[in-house]
């Protein structure tokens, strides 16, 4: 009796500790009640909340688990171990979680808000939806969080008219739901209303100052819209909390670059780089940030490895419009001249946007491939007619097969869009001079000088 009433007594004073934010201190009570008495389902629960406040996710999770083996017929628990499996991005257990809290609770509002989420951090926005409108039968009541994570589910897909709605209708519903105007503000970034976006992040922070995701948001938003000073405020800001969190760094080494102050840009990257060696596309903002500082050497380190490791990776993913990190690769190995390793990333970009395009036509034509450089830069401008680089390009090209009627139409039609343009004037002269040597027969008969360097680099929406 004493030792159960010894275990009791440690359990009564971790919820004490709790209350008061002293995690530490309550985790030790809550231990202790444990090794006295290790089968109370409700102290294990306990103790994966106050290591959940501590940020230990990863342990918190553990004790969920235990908890729900302890007591299987309660939701609380599987909803607990659910939302912390979905921020571990554990999101197919997140749903197994969700599921089986729901059999038990089938209007257990954090459960279907959980599984909303799941659904849509897997990109399974359908079925996603379909949970959105399930709960919405089964609640008694509209629910602000199943709003705010359906919300979620729109912004990823661009439907940012629908996303404010949601998120405004959560915002009535429980004003002070944290993230909320946040999440908001980011709508009406990407709709053109910055401005707003920037009072309500203000307001935001406000209420909650120490809100890291708000304010590598706000800072975000502020590098947009070219206000560093301010933006790197808000990331130094995050590294008072939390002095290695990679994405404030990274952040900074943003403005960094913004600013030219590429030796300060690559100190943050490197660090970035020792922190999370994984991070995404830090070895690339090393390598742009070293050669903007004069380190070409080490610029070419990096984007080999690099190359290394996309090369050896899965195909594009065809949905990837944006040609993410192969498209930066491609352009950065361009830059130091690279062109035949920046042939091989641009076949493997799975888009066939204008700006992809423009490389891959300009790569191609540098390796000596005329005929797919052609084919590319003729399908650029079917997408820009007015392209004058494109039809210097593909004049040169012509000259090169020794086809002057074409290389005359090409420097004739860019002409046409810009007559001062300097690289079509000397191709005219150099067209004349082809023109003569090729009719002057045998004595002046050899291939046309075109060596790759005289091909130009396209610039967006038809610049010179």
């Amino acid at each position: 009796m004493s030792e159960w009433m010894d275990a009791e007594a440690h359990a009564d004073r971790a919820l004490e500790l709790y209350e008061r934010g002293r995690w530490a201190e309550a985790e030790r009570e809550l231990r202790k009640a444990i090794s006295l008495n290790p089968d109370q389902a409700e102290w294990h629960y306990n103790l994966g909340l106050t290591l959940e406040a501590a940020g230990r996710d990863e342990e918190a999770l553990v004790c969920y688990e235990r908890s729900v083996e302890l007591l299987p017929d309660q939701p609380e628990p599987l909803v607990a171990a659910a939302m912390v499996s979905n921020r571990l991005e554990r999101y197919s257990a997140g749903l197994d979680w969700c599921a089986r809290a729901l059999i038990l609770a089938p209007t257990c509002e954090p459960a279907y808000a959980e599984k909303i989420s799941a659904l849509a951090a897997l990109g399974n926005h359908d079925e996603a939806e379909v949970t959105f409108y399930l709960a919405q039968q089964a609640l008694d009541e509209p629910s602000a969080r199943c709003l705010a994570a359906i919300a979620e589910s729109l912004l990823d897909r661009g439907e940012f008219q629908r996303a404010g709605w949601c998120l405004r209708e959560a915002l009535r519903l429980e004003p002070g739901m944290p993230r909320l105007r946040a999440r908001l503000a980011a709508v009406l970034a990407e709709t053109g209303r910055p401005q707003q976006a920037v009072l309500l992040y203000l307001r935001e922070l406000r209420d909650d100052p120490g809100g890291i995701d708000t304010l590598l948001d706000f800072g975000d938003l502020l590098i947009d819209l070219d206000r560093l000073d301010e933006a790197a405020e808000k990331f130094r800001r995050v590294l008072e909390l939390q002095p290695a969190n990679t994405e404030a760094h990274e952040r900074l080494g943003r403005v960094a670059m913004r600013r030219s102050q590429f030796e300060a840009a690559l100190a943050e990257f490197d660090l970035v780089s020792r922190l999370d060696p994984e991070f995404p596309g830090v070895r690339l903002s090393i390598a742009e940030a070293a050669l903007r500082s004069g380190g070409r050497d080490r610029a070419v380190r990096e984007l080999r490895v690099e190359l290394e490791r996309l090369t050896s990776g899965p195909a594009p993913d065809p949905a990837d419009e944006s040609g993410g990190d192969r498209m930066r690769l491609g352009t950065l190995l361009v830059e130091v001249e690279l062109f035949d390793e920046a042939a091989v990333v641009l076949e493997r970009v799975g888009s066939d946007r204008p700006e992809i395009l423009r490389l891959r036509s300009y790569v191609r034509f540098r390796v000596g491939d005329i005929e797919g450089g052609t084919a590319e830069a003729r399908e650029l401008l079917r997408r820009e007619p007015a392209c004058v680089v494109s039809m210097h390009n593909l004049a040169l090209a012509a000259i090169a097969r020794g086809d002057f009627r074409t290389a005359a139409a090409w420097i004739s039609r860019g002409m046409r869009i810009d007559r001062h343009d300097p690289g079509l004037r000397r191709l005219r002269v150099r067209l004349v001079v082809e023109a003569i040597r090729a009719a002057m027969g045998s004595l002046w008969r050899r291939q046309p000088r075109h060596p790759a360097s005289e091909f130009r680099k396209s610039a967006p929406r038809g610049g010179s």
